[in-house]
């Protein structure tokens, strides 16, 4: 038992999201539009909680968070679109057996706002919650509410869309990019 939930939180922590474009090309990405396709979903699986997430509300949600984090201005030169497949939090029982995290799965696609041109091609993204559950009775004890959990799933995935699309926080890239501009990265010193 012990070692299944070692195992978990060590595959948590080795997810980390990887930047999909060279720090010179993600550092001139300016978003346009960012729109989230929930079609694939009937709501929110694992965990049920006091109300269902429609796909609709979820769609909504996310859009919201990913709009936040990738700051989409009518001049940009790229669109995002996130295609999710699946919206999952953790149950009671897996927080009392195993602990781990809530998830979001879609894809990612980035395409030239001027050309249509794939500049991501369609990327299978995977992000946890950024709050990690130990299993056992203190775990579920200390868990989040199902609508906190949701929201703070819904804010690792648009952060995870965040650093995949931002140069590395240590490149070098000019102090008038449009990712310094926006915030999505600072500067190296």
């Amino acid at each position: 038992m012990r070692l299944i939930a070692v195992l978990s939180v060590l595959a948590l922590l080795g997810c980390t999201a990887p930047h999909m474009l060279e720090d010179q090309a993600a550092a001139n990405l300016v978003v346009r539009n960012v729109r989230v396709d929930t079609a694939a979903i009937a709501g929110v699986a694992g965990r049920k909680m006091a109300f269902d997430v429609p796909p609709a509300q979820i769609n909504a949600d996310l859009t919201q968070a990913l709009q936040r984090k990738l700051l989409p201005i009518s001049q940009g030169n790229a669109d995002v679109r996130v295609t999710v497949t699946e919206v999952r939090l953790m149950s009671r029982m897996q927080e009392m057996m195993l602990g781990g995290a809530s998830y979001v799965k879609g894809t990612l696609t980035v395409t030239d706002a001027t050309t249509g041109r794939q500049i991501v091609a369609p990327t299978a993204v995977f992000a946890t919650s950024q709050r990690v559950r130990v299993g056992g009775p203190i775990g579920a004890a200390v868990a989040p509410t199902a609508q906190n959990d949701y929201r703070e799933t819904i804010e690792g995935f648009a952060q995870s869309v965040l650093v995949r699309l931002s140069p590395r926080n240590n490149a070098i890239v000019a102090a008038d990019s449009p990712a310094i501009k926006a915030g999505r990265v600072k500067l190296a010193r």
